[in-house]
């Protein structure tokens, strides 16, 4: 894969996601509705965190803008508080459309406030920063299939 700056990447998770939602909506059984719910909360959870451990400190410090950083993990939290219930009730289609409307609003945010600004915010590595992601991403992702 071609490297790709930090703002791309988490970029291709978010319409990864959308994509998962999707499928969701479409499955015909439970046990489809069970195993996209699993694989949409574990994408979801290894995205917000390399966001919260390496994208939102260095965007923070290189901007100085904290105010998008707070809103971005305070939406980050109220998406784990329905994750956590949809772990209960995969196949709860109310909730999942509440996670994605969450996270759609979520996404649309970081690409309207904090992704343009990042892209301006002189100091600020997206190169760097996307191969750091990458790399904390694909930890992630391998602890978790162990």
């Amino acid at each position: 894969m071609p490297q790709q700056d930090a703002i791309t990447l988490l970029d291709d998770d978010h319409n990864e996601v959308a994509a998962m939602f999707a499928q969701y909506k479409s499955a015909h059984t439970d046990n489809q509705k069970r195993m996209l719910a699993q694989q949409i909360c574990q994408e979801l959870d290894v995205h917000m965190q390399v966001e919260e451990e390496i994208f939102y400190p260095a965007f923070r410090a290189a901007s100085g803008n904290g105010e998008v950083v707070d809103e971005g993990k305070h939406e980050h939290d109220e998406a784990r508080e329905l994750m956590a219930r949809i772990q209960e009730a995969p196949a709860d289609a109310r909730l999942m459309l509440e996670l994605e409307d969450a996270i759609l609003h979520h996404v649309n945010d970081e690409r309207e406030k904090m992704f343009p600004q990042a892209r301006k915010t002189q100091g600020l590595d997206l190169m760097r920063l996307g191969d750091q992601l990458q790399a904390r991403k694909s930890e992630l992702m391998a602890a978790q299939a162990g």
